[in-house]
């Protein structure tokens, strides 16, 4: 109940903070993490989240098992990296040619243990995920994804988490505006539009924990649309 109370709030209104703000080309980079901010209910114009402490803890600790800054840092990073692995292109590639899948993924994918088990499972993933988002009409066909990926949901998390470890102490806000910039430029490597963003987002979200995609869905159109939004209007990253 409390996380369907926390997703029918975030549609009332979008949370904006109306001191510390940030503006211009800064505002765009902390926008890279929108779609995580407004799950969970935080400012979308401020390095400040507006959450209270002990959430951010349990958001930080409980949930991406971060206690101290070499860890936020180490998470951090590896978010940026996840669109980087060229195993990714394989998988893809292996959707297109699906019977034959085991060839693709067998011959091109390194011998380091459980390599192939890993992306065989996200291969499943992608066979269950892509025909679904295509029913909901979040996309009309899996060349829409093939770009983007699932860059949307890796910086989108990266961003939000790391105005969180800014909060706890774990980087300084110099770190936090750099870490930002960053993230904000990868993405526009493989999104051009901030309409790409949250599709990219939502097919991560998707490919994580499957199920039902409207609570996504809705934030995505909430921040492209909602004259309150800091998106509203702006079209390409």
């Amino acid at each position: 109940m409390a996380f369907l109370s926390k997703f029918l709030n975030s549609f009332k209104s979008m949370r904006l903070n109306d001191k510390n703000i940030v503006n211009g080309y800064l505002l765009d980079h902390l926008l890279v993490g929108s779609m995580y901010a407004e799950q969970q209910s935080a400012y979308l114009n401020s390095y400040e989240t507006g959450l209270n402490k002990p959430h951010i803890i349990k958001l930080v600790e409980t949930y991406w098992e971060i206690s101290d800054q070499n860890q936020a840092i180490e998470i951090l990073q590896s978010l940026h990296y996840r669109n980087q692995d060229e195993n990714l292109d394989i998988v893809y590639k292996a959707y297109e040619n699906s019977e034959n899948y085991v060839e693709i993924l067998r011959s091109n994918l390194s011998d380091e243990e459980g390599a192939f088990e890993y992306y065989l499972g996200l291969f499943r993933k992608l066979k269950s995920v892509v025909p679904e988002l295509i029913e909901e009409k979040i996309i009309t066909d899996f060349a829409q994804l093939k770009k983007a990926k699932d860059s949307g949901w890796n910086y989108g998390r990266s961003v939000f988490l790391a105005r969180c470890c800014y909060e706890l102490g774990y980087i300084s806000e110099k770190e936090l505006m750099a870490y930002l910039a960053k993230a904000h430029e990868e993405l526009k490597r493989y999104c051009s539009t901030w309409k790409e963003y949250t599709t990219s987002y939502i097919f991560g979200r998707a490919l994580w924990g499957g199920g039902n995609n409207n609570g996504m869905v809705q934030i995505a159109n909430d921040l492209l649309n909602n004259s309150q939004s800091p998106l509203k209007n702006k079209v390409y990253l």
